[in-house]
């Protein structure tokens, strides 16, 4: 390999995805698109490595310049432009322009905060629902029996006497899990829970005539394209994802007019409205029938919008 290709003022990063052996230390062999193993062994780090001393760019390869106002972060996967090609295509495809959550929480129409606290273990011990970063599942957060925290304990982590927390908040681990990206929303009444403080909280606060709304942001994160770009960002920290401040690069497709977004985001609209709907009614009949149920069931026992939330704030806007 020709020596011109390496400079002092220059990094090259490879990004393989694999090394020949799964993490127990067995050897990793590659996979057909029906799962049924090969006898070749699975290892692009070998194979990228080989490439770029031969004088090829092996895929996702990154040069980065270490001069002044060079990026402080130099870390292979943060430069692999391959996370971001899918939205690329799908911005190319659907001919939408792009905006950074950075950008949204900079013009005022995002707001976002962290969670509130991690208790104890030996704490859970109350009837609110603390939430956890693997709660996190299927756009909705999931309500654990065995990790519920007392009622004072939980106003000491909201610092208040209430969670903050309103309706249509779009809640997503920061740091510390695999799910990261993975984002949930908070239905009216589901607002009394206790949030490990490893977790963004989206809540949209302008932008409507533009077509912002809850329903549209959570439309726009769980576009593929989109989840895809938080692999780019989410980094290791010790041994624990973190997201940093990087979240703010989060490109989403910015709507083209606020019917085009409504149109877009109609269908999680009427789903989780639906949803809202059915559970208050469900909610209401077994809240005074004269039985007792574990919290996954009737996890709010306090009266409604306990967290905050006024009536009118919970509507949305056409």
């Amino acid at each position: 390999m020709s020596k011109k290709r390496f400079s002092k003022s220059q990094v090259f990063f490879l990004n393989p995805r694999t090394c020949g052996i799964h993490k127990s230390g067995g050897t990793r062999y590659k996979v057909d698109e029906h799962g049924a193993r090969s006898a070749q062994v699975d290892n692009e780090l070998l194979e990228q490595v080989e490439a770029f001393v031969g004088g090829k760019n092996p895929p996702g390869m990154a040069t980065i310049p270490i001069a002044k106002g060079a990026p402080s972060l130099l870390v292979p996967r943060y430069f692999d432009r391959r996370w971001d090609k899918p939205f690329e295509d799908l911005k190319a495809l659907k001919k939408f322009d792009d905006i950074t959550i950075g950008e949204l929480i900079d013009q005022g129409v995002l707001a976002v905060r962290g969670g509130h606290g991690s208790p104890g273990n030996d704490q859970r011990v109350g009837d609110v629902p603390y939430v956890k970063v693997s709660d996190i599942r299927n756009l909705r957060i999931n309500v654990n029996p065995t990790n519920m925290v007392p009622l004072k304990l939980a106003k000491k982590f909201w610092r208040s006497e209430n969670s903050g927390l309103k309706a249509w908040d779009v809640v997503t681990p920061n740091r510390a899990s695999s799910n990261i990206g993975e984002f949930a929303v908070i239905l009216p009444g589901e607002e009394r829970v206790l949030l490990t403080k490893e977790m963004f909280v989206f809540r949209v606060i302008a932008g409507k005539q533009e077509g912002w709304d809850a329903f549209y942001l959570l439309w726009s994160l769980c576009l593929k394209a989109v989840r895809m770009q938080w692999q780019r960002v989410t980094l290791m920290q010790t041994n624990r994802e973190d997201v940093g401040d990087r979240y703010r690069e989060i490109r989403l497709p910015r709507p083209k007019s606020k019917t085009w977004a409504y149109n877009a985001s109609l269908a999680f609209r009427n789903h989780f409205e639906t949803l809202a709907t059915s559970m208050t009614t469900f909610q209401q009949a077994i809240h005074t029938d004269g039985y007792s149920y574990i919290a996954s069931v009737l996890p709010d026992t306090a009266p409604k919008n306990a967290g905050g939330q006024n009536d009118d704030e919970t509507k949305t806007e056409a």
